[in-house]
């Protein structure tokens, strides 16, 4: 008798359909409910506030780059200067102090620029673009380490690159001190961002620059840059429109943009930063 109810036991569960196993849980930024729990990075818009310069001397470049650098000629050689409104790529397009905007609907970020009215889209937990068109901005991809957005580009435009001097406050309109030097990278590059709240109102971005055809080891950009958080109206996003190819500066004691000679503004940003 015992043997028989076993026996119809094991055929009556052999009889059920399976029990669908537990999914696994979504990575974070894939519904709307998860912009709750992800950092606050999207309330009003972060300006920069960090210092103007790195350290051109702390850059490792290979021999190639470090000739490159020598024959290198400010203004002439800097692809977008006075020339049709071209706008820098990265990372220089996100450090010339004008604000950044931060939105999100699931599985994308979105960054708004506004000094150049260009906006990134970072794919959250995807992959990169298995053929992808070579942009100023690359092709971005990210997830969340705790509560640090880590991003990761690649496939970047081969006029737009950087080597040093990567500025952290802006001057005002495409003013770039003669030490910047833009140059040939190679077809692997990668540029790594770590993004995170420091409080409630600053926010820091990591920058972490990979090109052995450029640098003798990952180029770590210093210092990190911070952004101080505008609320309410001095939050909202603004409209930028590029109208002329001079070069100008930002006076701030005349609260109007002037044309100079961008080795007059790196002397006088210069003493400034030595008070």
């Amino acid at each position: 008798m015992m043997k028989r109810k076993f026996l119809l036991a094991v055929a009556l569960c052999s009889a059920m359909p399976a029990l669908p196993s537990v999914a696994a849980a979504d990575p974070l930024g894939s519904t709307w409910a998860d912009v709750t729990k992800l950092p606050d990075f999207f309330t009003g818009n972060w300006q920069s506030v960090t210092t103007f310069l790195d350290n051109p001397n702390d850059v490792p470049l290979t021999p190639k780059a470090k000739e490159h650098v020598k024959n290198f000629k400010p203004i002439k050689d800097i692809p977008f200067a006075g020339k049709d409104c071209k706008t820098p790529g990265m990372p220089i397009i996100q450090r010339l102090g004008s604000p950044l905007k931060f939105f999100y609907e699931p599985g994308l970020i979105a960054i708004y620029i506004e000094n150049s009215s260009m906006t990134r889209f970072i794919k959250l937990n995807g992959k990169h673009a298995e053929r992808p068109n070579p942009s100023y901005l690359g092709d971005s991809i990210g997830h969340f380490e705790g509560d640090t957005l880590v991003v990761e580009s690649t496939a970047f435009g081969d006029t737009l690159f950087q080597y040093s001097t990567l500025p952290g406050q802006g001057t005002g309109r495409f003013v770039l001190p003669p030490e910047v030097t833009f140059g040939p990278h190679g077809p692997d590059m990668k540029m790594v961002e770590r993004i995170r709240l420091i409080d409630p109102d600053t926010l820091e971005i990591q920058l972490t620059i990979y090109d052995d055809t450029v640098f003798t080891k990952p180029y770590v950009s210093k210092p990190i840059q911070i952004f101080k958080r505008n609320r309410g109206a001095e939050g909202l996003p603004h409209e930028w429109v590029c109208s002329s190819g001079d070069i100008f500066a930002f006076d701030p004691d005349k609260d109007e943009t002037v044309e100079e000679d961008p080795a007059v503004v790196l002397e006088r940003l210069k003493k400034e930063e030595t008070k």
